[in-house]
C-alpha cells in the first residue's frame, strides 16, 4: 500500500505545478495502464480501455477502467474524457493491444503514443490473447491491481530474459531496424490468473506467430550474450525412452555470428554458443558426481540446444520474422546498393542457419 500510495503522488505532483496552471490531485485520474483493441463497428474501429487508481472518502484505494470506441486513438479518448468527471491525464506504465488489432498492425497507435508526452520511452508493450480490455477489467481475487501487477510481472520478466525486455523505445528501434524484427510478450487471462504464454514474433508492424515459452528461451540464447540466465529442458534417455527434466541455473553464455554472403543466393548464417551454467534440478538417473556422466549430460544440453535452434529457426523463417536480427548482420557485410538491391525475404527464407554449440557444467552439486 504504501508504495502504491507513493507512486500515486509522485505521478501527480508532475500535474500539479507549472506555468499552465494547477490542478487539483482529486480531480485527476491519472491512468495507469491502457489497452488498445479493435471494436466491432467499422465506423468507430478503435477501442481504447483505461484503467486508473480510485480513493474512497473512507481512504480505501481501488481501481476504475473506461472504455470508448472512436475513429482514431485521439478520437477514442476525447470520448473517455466524457465518461467521468475526473480529467484523464497521462502517467500510463503499461500499453496493451489486443490480438486482433495486433494482427492487423499497430505502428499508427504506437506512433501516436510516441508524439504524447505524457507516454515515456520505457513504458511496457504486451499483447493480450484475446482483448486486452478484458485483461483490464478481469477480477482477480489475487490480483488487486491489474496495471501494477502487469508492470511488474514485464518488469520481472525482462531481468530473467533479455528478449522479454520489451517497451516503446526498443518496439520503435526494432521497427524502423530494416534488419530486424520487434517481439512483444503475449498474456492469458484464462482462469483465475493472468499468465504469460509466450513470446510474439512481428513482420514489420504485424503480430504473425506465438512462440511457446520453451522456444522463448531458445530465442533468447541466439539473439545476444546472456548474464544469470536460467533454461529448463526435456531431455530424452536413450535407454528408457523416457525424457528427463534438466534445470540450469546461473547461465553465463557467449553468443558469436557469423555470416557468409559469398553466395548471392544462397547465404549461410551461424551462431556459435559457449554456454556455461549450473545444474538446479536433473530427473535422470546418472550419477553427475562422476565425469563422464557430466561430459555425457553436456553433450545432451548441445544436441538439444542444437536442434531446437534450428526448428525456430525454420518456424521463423516460415512466417519470415527475424527477431534475432539476421538481417542487420547481412546489411552491415554488404554495400548500401547491394542490400537495397536485394529482396531480404526472399534471401532469409532460403537462408542457410548452423548452430555451434559449447556447453559447460561448472556445477552438478545440485542436482537431484
Amino acid at each position: 500500500m504504501l508504495n502504491k500510495i507513493t507512486v500515486l503522488f509522485a505521478i501527480s505532483s508532475l500535474f500539479l505545478t507549472g506555468c499552465g496552471g494547477s490542478n487539483v490531485i482529486e480531480d485527476l485520474a491519472i491512468i495507469q495502464s491502457v489497452a488498445f483493441d479493435l471494436s466491432e463497428t467499422k465506423e468507430n474501429p478503435i477501442n481504447i480501455t483505461v484503467l486508473f487508481p480510485t480513493v474512497s472518502k473512507e481512504g480505501k484505494f481501488g481501481t476504475q477502467t473506461i472504455t470508448a470506441n472512436g475513429k482514431s486513438s485521439h478520437d477514442s479518448f476525447i470520448k473517455l474524457q466524457n465518461l467521468t468527471n475526473l480529467k484523464l491525464v497521462g502517467g500510463q506504465n503499461t500499453v496493451l493491444f489486443g490480438e486482433e488489432l495486433s494482427k492487423k498492425g499497430l505502428i499508427n497507435i504506437v506512433e501516436t503514443l510516441t508524439s504524447d508526452p505524457e507516454v515515456g520511452t520505457r513504458t511496457k508493450f504486451a499483447i493480450v490473447e484475446g482483448k486486452g480490455e478484458e485483461l483490464l477489467k478481469k477480477k482477480i481475487p489475487s490480483v488487486p491491481d491489474n496495471a501494477e501487477y502487469l508492470y511488474t510481472f514485464i518488469d520481472k520478466l525482462a531481468s530473467q530474459n533479455k528478449v522479454l525486455n520489451t517497451d516503446k523505445y526498443r518496439f520503435l528501434r526494432d521497427y524502423y531496424d530494416d534488419g530486424i524484427d520487434p517481439v512483444l510478450p503475449v498474456f492469458s487471462y484464462k482462469g483465475e490468473n493472468i499468465e504469460l504464454i509466450g513470446l510474439g514474433t512481428f513482420k514489420g508492424d504485424q503480430y504473425v506467430k506465438l512462440l511457446t515459452l520453451s522456444e522463448t528461451q531458445i530465442l533468447n540464447l541466439l539473439s545476444g550474450d546472456i548474464k544469470n540466465g536460467s533454461l529448463m529442458m526435456s531431455i530424452r534417455d536413450e535407454e528408457s525412452g523416457k525424457n528427463d527434466q534438466l534445470l540450469l541455473s546461473d547461465i553465463i553464455s557467449k553468443n558469436d555470428k557469423k555470416i557468409n554472403t559469398s553466395k548471392r543466393k544462397n547465404m549461410s548464417a551461424e551462431v556459435i554458443l559457449d554456454l556455461k551454467g549450473s545444474v538446479l534440478e536433473y530427473t535422470g538417473k546418472m550419477d553427475l558426481s562422476k565425469e563422464k556422466y557430466q561430459r555425457q549430460l553436456e553433450k545432451q544440453v548441445e544436441n538439444y540446444l542444437k536442434t531446437n535452434s534450428k526448428k525456430l529457426f525454420i518456424k521463423l523463417q516460415k512466417h519470415q520474422t527475424d527477431p534475432i536480427g539476421i538481417g542487420t548482420l547481412v546489411r552491415n557485410h554488404l554495400t548500401y546498393e547491394r542490400w537495397n538491391k536485394m529482396n531480404w525475404n526472399e534471401v532469409y527464407s532460403n537462408l542457410n542457419f548452423k548452430v555451434k554449440v559449447n556447453v559447460d557444467l561448472v556445477n552438478t552439486g545440485k542436482s537431484k
